[in-house]
């Protein structure tokens, strides 16, 4: 049994989210305690009101929402019944048994999995502390219902979540967006590791999505700020851009930086054995074309950025088995942009068409900018896909929609608020 916990300062923010899903048909509400027998019949509000009740004890603790998730092993059957009493029992050893909470079963993975959501405030106002919460009280209580249960133990559990094969790429349109963003979210920060934006957003985007910190002189970079939005079959975007402090998981850059000093060391573990991959198939490989399609039934995408003229500036491998994204040149000179394109003889010069290059909506084609109006260059016009650092981090939507009304005179001693940038 594998534990994900989470906190944060919006219970609401949590309960939306398990609601979302369930209304969607995606998840259940299959037990709670603390709360009167219909509970499943209430809405958002009259769920959201019974935590509140407990938080207005104590308005001095901000991070007061708690959001658990118990994962089990693809192929473990337990019913309703047993999930229930895993996750009552789960709570009374970690120090929740007296706690409100609700047990939503989700659907959306292939494997059993709950979510539990309740609050860190008790019926006298006190926090239960959740510091290390992960390290020492779930562990200890983990590794007892593996035994008493007869779980698969989380040493011998390599995924949690939908992989890339059974999650799909979103698709505007077909369900809420927040909701699809946040499915993918959880599975990208869960189980893959990176350690750039470049590498983040390479696996992002094959899940028909991406992130963007805005131009570099946009306030929206300055201060910190992080956007996600989902790709159409071009590689558009399409719909309104989603900013990351409005999903609870807070996919911001601020935390973004601290996950990649975390997985560096975990990625070293992964270079030798993806390079290893990649030795094989390149050296018998005789077009770009031809390489990304034997990594690809390897579980491999090769995620390219492409110059107007044709030329390869960036590279990163995403390998959905080992779930980590490493950038080619961080496997050796051969394996980066500048290795690739000598091997396949894709020169600075060179030029090559959608059909040629095989890489679909990563292609940037050489329009004049004066002639975006032309329906050929709107269509294969498209965003850089994934890689270097330096590139990867200039962002092409505009900031207009994100900053505040401009003050329309200076002489004005108040200055007009704006809304700040994601930190």
């Amino acid at each position: 049994m594998v534990v994900r916990i989470s906190t944060g300062k919006s219970i609401q923010g949590v309960l939306r989210y398990n609601e979302q899903k369930r209304h969607m048909g995606h998840a259940k509400l299959i037990a709670h305690q603390g709360f009167f027998n219909g509970a499943e019949k209430l809405t958002l509000g009259q769920l959201s009101k019974r935590f509140e009740a407990l938080l207005s004890g104590n308005r001095r603790t901000k991070t007061n929402a708690v959001h658990i998730s118990l994962n089990f092993a693809p192929g473990e059957r337990l019913d309703q019944e047993r999930l229930e009493e895993i996750s009552k029992e789960y709570l009374k050893q970690i120090g929740f048994g007296n706690q409100p909470c609700l047990i939503y079963q989700h659907h959306d993975a292939g494997h059993p999995h709950v979510h539990l959501v309740t609050v860190n405030i008790d019926p006298q106002g006190k926090r239960i502390e959740t510091h290390n919460l992960g390290r020492n009280q779930s562990e200890i209580a983990r590794k007892e219902l593996e035994v008493l249960y007869g779980l698969v133990p989380a040493e011998k559990q390599q995924f949690v979540g939908p992989d890339i094969k059974s999650l799909g790429k979103l698709s505007y349109g077909e369900s809420p967006t927040k909701a699809g963003i946040q499915s993918v979210l959880n599975q990208v920060w869960q189980n893959y590791t990176f350690t750039s934006f470049g590498e983040y957003n390479a696996i992002l985007k094959c899940y028909g999505m991406e992130a963007d910190r805005g131009e570099r002189d946009s306030q929206r970079f300055k201060q910190g700020g992080l956007i996600y939005q989902v790709l159409d079959a071009r590689g558009r975007r399409k719909g309104v851009p989603i900013k990351a402090s409005s999903f609870y998981l807070k996919p911001t850059v601020k935390k973004l930086e601290l996950r990649y000093s975390r997985d560096l060391a975990k990625k070293k573990t992964h270079i030798p054995v993806l390079r290893d991959k990649i030795i094989q198939e390149i050296d018998r490989s005789s077009t770009l074309k031809d390489f990304e399609g034997k990594l690809k039934k390897q579980g491999i995408d090769v995620s390219i950025n492409w110059t107007e003229k044709g030329a390869i500036y960036g590279l990163v491998y995403v390998d959905h088995r080992l779930q980590v994204s490493i950038k080619g040149s961080d496997l050796g000179k051969e394996f980066g942009a500048t290795g690739v394109a000598k091997k396949f003889g894709l020169g600075d010069s060179f030029s090559i068409s959608k059909d040629q290059s095989g890489l679909g909506r990563n292609w940037i084609t050489n329009q004049n900018p004066s002639q975006k109006k032309d329906e050929e260059s709107v269509e294969l016009g498209l965003a850089p896909f994934g890689t270097s650092e330096d590139l990867l981090d200039l962002g092409r939507l505009s900031d207009s929609a994100f900053q505040g009304p401009v003050p329309k005179s200076k002489k004005k001693k108040k200055k007009t608020n704006s809304n700040s940038a994601d930190s």
